[in-house]
């Protein structure tokens, strides 16, 4: 993973050993526009690690009040 500044980046690999999937899924995922967001640096989509994060956490199912 790269470091830009102070924001950490993933490549669409590292992304998807990251949240667990098949590259093809991030690269089904933004054809369809949806998945977690991405930032288009010249041809390459790269994620950051917080809005992986944020992904994540907006998948979570909640048992209880």
């Amino acid at each position: 993973m790269q470091e830009s500044g102070f924001k950490k980046l993933a490549n669409t690999e590292e992304a998807a050993m990251y949240l667990n999937l098949k590259k093809q899924t991030l690269y089904n995922w933004r054809h369809k526009r949806k998945g977690p967001d991405y930032i288009m640096m010249g041809k390459l989509p790269m994620y950051k690690l917080s809005e992986l994060d944020r992904f994540i956490e907006s998948k979570r199912v909640k048992l209880s009040n």
